[in-house]
This record gives structure tokens, C-alpha cells and sequence, in this order.
């Protein structure tokens, strides 16, 4: 029989989750670090006092800090494409679910895990597909593209090319930072400016 936790987790799962975790918190840790003072300032001796582990511990995880930050990036990016895709799936018909879409859009924008990558890429660490707000959106269009489609068949969408559509809707979504800290507008403010014009573009009979 397989050994079990006292939580009921098989040890290869606890030993699994206990791994996931330790990798969070190493990038967290290196991706705090890299964007306050940037990625040739921060070495894995530096990483690995921030992050309260040994040297032998940290290297058993990571081969160095950039890996340890993409490797975190990622993880909190798929986590977010699962919840944008749970979210826009409790919503009734294709036109909440875009403005589903694109609230949860700006409010990750808005979020600290955004801001720490956007930093990180400022202070100069050359990550390759770091969460910019490009490469984030690269990382979700059938979500949209479903919406999309189901708004057309149901005739509350316009026809047109859904991947042209789609690659407009994602550019108004790159203009949420500049909406939320360049003009102060507050997440419902700037959700509701890039919705109205998504929405006012290819609305049926619009």
C-alpha cells in the first residue's frame, strides 16, 4: 500500500506540492530582488539568504536567478489563465463573458505579480517570454477567440475574422497600465473605457 500523508496526500504528492511551493517562493524572493536593483546586482548567494535557504538547497531548484523568476512568472501566469477561463465559464452569454474577460484582464494588470514582472523586465533581466502585457496576452487567445466565436453564432457579434478582432481587443487590454497608473483610473473605471469600445466595435447591427 502507498504511504500516505496525515493530510491523505501520497508522499510523492507532498513531496511534488512541497517543491511547488519552495519554487514560488525562491521566485518570488529573486523576483522582488531583480526588480529593486536589478538582475547583474543579484547573485545566487544574495538570492539565497533573501529567500531563507542554503546555497546546496537553492541550486537544487534553480540554476541561477533568471531561471528562478521565469520559472515563477510562469507558474502565476498559468494560474491566472485557469481563473480567467473558470471565471468567463459562470458567465450567462458571450457578451458578459468579454467583459468577464477583460475585467479579470485589467485587475491582473493591476496586480502586484504584473508590476513585479514589468520591473523586472525595466532593470534589465533578459527573460525570454517574461510576462509583459505582449506576451501575457500571447498566452490566451482561444479564451477569447471562444467568446468571440459564440457571440457571432449567436448574432449579438458582427461577422469578421476572429483572429483580427481578437488581436484589437488585446491591443486595448495593452492599454490598461497606462490607463490605471498614467491617468489614475481605477480598475472599474479602466475596464469599463476598454469594454465600451470592444463592445461598441462589434456589436451586432452596430
Amino acid at each position: 500500500m502507498e504511504a500516505r500523508t496525515a493530510s491523505g496526500e501520497s508522499w510523492d504528492e507532498a513531496v511534488s506540492d512541497h517543491r511547488r511551493r519552495q519554487l514560488l517562493h525562491i521566485g518570488r524572493a529573486a523576483t522582488a530582488l531583480v526588480a529593486a536593483e536589478g538582475l547583474a546586482a543579484v547573485s545566487m548567494s544574495r538570492l539565497a539568504r533573501e529567500a531563507g535557504v542554503s546555497r546546496a538547497t537553492l541550486y537544487n531548484y534553480v540554476p541561477d536567478v533568471a531561471t528562478a523568476i521565469q520559472r515563477y512568472l510562469d507558474a502565476k501566469d498559468e494560474a491566472f489563465a485557469r481563473s480567467v477561463t473558470a471565471a468567463v465559464a459562470d458567465e450567462p452569454g458571450p457578451v458578459e463573458k468579454l467583459r468577464r474577460y477583460i475585467r479579470e484582464q485589467v485587475r491582473y494588470v493591476a496586480g502586484g505579480d504584473h508590476r513585479a514582472a514589468v520591473a523586472v523586465a525595466e532593470a534589465g533581466a533578459a527573460l525570454e517570454g517574461a510576462s509583459s502585457a505582449r506576451a501575457h496576452q500571447a498566452r490566451q487567445p482561444a479564451v477569447l477567440a471562444a467568446i468571440l466565436a459564440e457571440g457571432e453564432e449567436a448574432g449579438v457579434f458582427a461577422p469578421a475574422a476572429h483572429g483580427a478582432r481578437a488581436m484589437l481587443i488585446g491591443r486595448l487590454l495593452y492599454s490598461a497600465p497606462e490607463l490605471l497608473f498614467t491617468h489614475g483610473l481605477s480598475e472599474d473605471e479602466a475596464a469599463a473605457a476598454i469594454t465600451d469600445l470592444a463592445l461598441g466595435g462589434i456589436a451586432a447591427g452596430g
